[in-house]
């Protein structure tokens, strides 16, 4: 398996957290983010929510729901999951992240059913930044 084409490329901001209960795994959280990029050409808003586990070990680990929305007018739906080692000494959580994305829309219809990893960091500040390639 290799990367194949840079599908996108976005920068964000958290917009919420929640606490939620702990459990044994760790410290749980709901994270709200907006972010905005370029898919192909065609930029996009998406909106994710994802649920976070600080672990007691120190890696973190996420999970969530997006709905992308292009200039173009069309609808991408996506879910995610992501893991980082620790918070590094600058503060940034470095996730490696894997996606989905479905659509009943022509032009991208290719990717539904396709796998998309990458890199998704959160700086201190609550800002972010994604980049994503198709696996081949």
């Amino acid at each position: 398996m290799a990367l194949g084409e840079l599908i996108n490329e976005e920068t964000g901001s958290i917009t919420g957290v929640r606490v939620l209960p702990a459990s044994a795994e760790g410290a749980n959280y709901e994270v709200c983010l907006r972010a905005e990029g370029s898919l192909r050409g065609s930029s996009y808003v998406t909106n994710w929510t994802y649920k976070q586990v600080e672990r007691t070990d120190g890696t973190i680990y996420g999970q969530g729901d997006g709905v992308c929305k292009t200039e173009c007018g069309q609808t991408l739906y996506l879910k995610g999951a992501g893991a980082a080692k620790a918070v590094t000494e600058d503060g940034i959580v470095r996730y490696r992240v894997i996606n989905h994305w479905h659509t009943e829309s022509e032009k991208f219809a290719d990717l539904n059913g396709a796998a998309m990893a990458g890199d998704y960091d959160v700086n201190p500040d609550g800002t972010t930044v994604a980049k994503m390639w198709i696996l081949e």
